[in-house]
């Protein structure tokens, strides 16, 4: 199986998604001494994590740029009040029920990443549960893995992130699933302002803003280590300093060989 990297409505190699999940992991896959076969699958499953991705991207941009708007302009101009009657003016930030479209295409970039990770560690995982991941990687590579310690860290926003998104396809809470901003008259006089929350009180846009970093690093992290266990000898991952990547494909990972560490 071919596969083409072609420019993606707006986004191309220029996108760190679209350079680091694809462009700089198909090299590395290709060193990898796996079968044609789980190369194929390892190589399907990162050209899907890399759409899911941008796609999330997508939605996540506006809705963040809009919640820091609103943040903005009550920080600057304060609380707006009705007079005579008193009543508080509350800004929206508007189009919050477009992170359920989020949240559905970061799932579908953890199941691709599970069945890329399958592939490596010769099992078939149904979705996203990446304790699974974890009980096997600990299983074959041992505690000491790189991508196993990775995938430890990483359990805790995992399990949000599912259990969000298990929320919004089977609603058994009872809230809204998300809500807007919010302004209360303390006691005191002062006012409250309530950013955008889930249902669970998480507020949205700090989750945002952690998941679209999350999903990208993590997938490239444990996806390049898991690949690297089977590199030949000679052969091992370096990262490419952020300030020294190419703004025209910005990969973040090369290979080397042992010894001293390459020239950029």
């Amino acid at each position: 199986m071919t596969f083409q990297i072609k420019k993606m409505m707006d986004v191309g190699t220029g996108n760190p998604i679209v350079a680091r999940t694809t462009i700089g992991m198909f090299e590395i896959i290709q060193i990898a001494q796996i079968s044609d076969a789980r190369k194929e699958t390892v190589k399907g499953a990162c050209f899907d994590i890399m759409k899911y991705l941008v796609e999330a991207e997508k939605i996540a941009g506006p809705i963040m740029t809009s919640i820091r708007d609103v943040e903005q302009r009550i920080a600057v101009e304060g609380i707006k009040i009705q007079h005579p009657s008193g009543a508080i003016e509350t800004p929206s930030a508007g189009n919050l029920e477009s992170t359920r479209a989020f949240l559905k295409f970061s799932k579908q970039a953890l199941q691709s990443l599970a069945l890329g990770m399958g592939a490596l560690l010769e099992k078939d995982f149904k979705g996203p549960h990446f304790d699974k991941v974890l009980a096997r990687a600990k299983e074959i590579w041992g505690g000491d893995h790189v991508a196993v310690k990775l995938l430890q860290e990483d359990q805790s926003w995992l399990k949000d992130i599912n259990d969000l998104r298990n929320e919004d396809e089977h609603p058994k809470s009872g809230k809204s699933f998300v809500e807007d901003f919010d302004i209360q008259k303390q006691a005191d006089g002062k006012y409250l302002v309530s950013p955008p929350r889930f249902f669970n009180g998480t507020q949205i846009l700090s989750a945002l803003e952690i998941y679209s970093h999350n999903l990208l690093t993590f997938s490239e992290e444990i996806m390049a280590h898991g690949l690297a266990t089977f590199f030949p000898s000679q052969v091992c991952l370096f990262e490419i300093p952020e300030d020294q990547r190419d703004p025209s494909s910005p990969v973040r990972y090369r290979l080397g060989l042992r010894g001293p560490v390459p020239t950029p």
